[in-house]
């Protein structure tokens, strides 16, 4: 049965729909997140419901910096309180991150209220993130110019010199303990859910 979110969404126009997205919790699936912006706007907010999407509710939105159309949601694959909101915006955070359903957000791509990062996140569109399952620390984010990744929860990002080439990564996804990316004009990869190289 399809449940409308009532409050918030329904005056979205075309170009914040193109925006949305929505995103059911790896770690428990009563746990939905939705939403196409992140702005100090009653229409504009990042979603949450608690009941499979029965009902949603806003959460808070980030204090440091004005934020603007998302480009992903992700979740945390074992912490259901844990999601990630991604952006694509010019010298702007580039992942937000909350652990308590979104009361709180940080921001783990090193930008703060600087044009520039602090932990080596480069300054480009993000689409995708992938927590791994058998390591939590060790976070894949898909960027414009290919996976960049942290092994130490966010603290840190390097470019992921993995035998993948540095294209626009728009999907990640673990199936079989193998890891599905969906590139941008390169095609399918895949890699085992540890470290090692990518294959065709």
């Amino acid at each position: 049965e399809l449940v409308r979110i009532n409050k918030g969404w329904s005056n979205l126009g075309n170009e914040a729909w193109y925006y949305a997205d929505v995103q059911v919790s790896l770690a428990d699936p009563s746990v939905v997140w939705a939403g196409s912006g992140m702005y100090d706007d009653p229409e504009m907010y990042i979603f949450l419901s608690k009941d499979y999407g029965e009902n949603f509710e806003p959460v808070s939105i980030y204090p440091d910096r004005e934020m603007g159309y998302i480009s992903g949601l992700a979740t945390h694959p074992f912490d259901p309180a844990t999601a990630y909101v991604l952006f694509s915006f010019a010298n702007h955070p580039k992942i937000l991150r909350t652990t308590d359903f979104g009361e709180h957000w940080e921001d783990i791509s090193g930008f703060g209220k600087d044009s520039t990062s602090s932990n080596g996140f480069p300054d480009v569109a993000v689409y995708s993130l992938m927590v791994h399952r058998f390591n939590p620390d060790w976070i894949w984010a898909g960027t414009e110019i290919g996976i960049f990744e942290s092994t130490d929860n966010g603290e840190n990002w390097y470019f992921a010199d993995n035998g993948l080439p540095a294209v626009s990564i728009w999907k990640m996804y673990i199936q079989d303990n193998q890891v599905i990316v969906a590139t941008y004009g390169r095609g399918i990869w895949t890699a085992p859910q540890w470290p090692g190289a990518i294959e065709t």
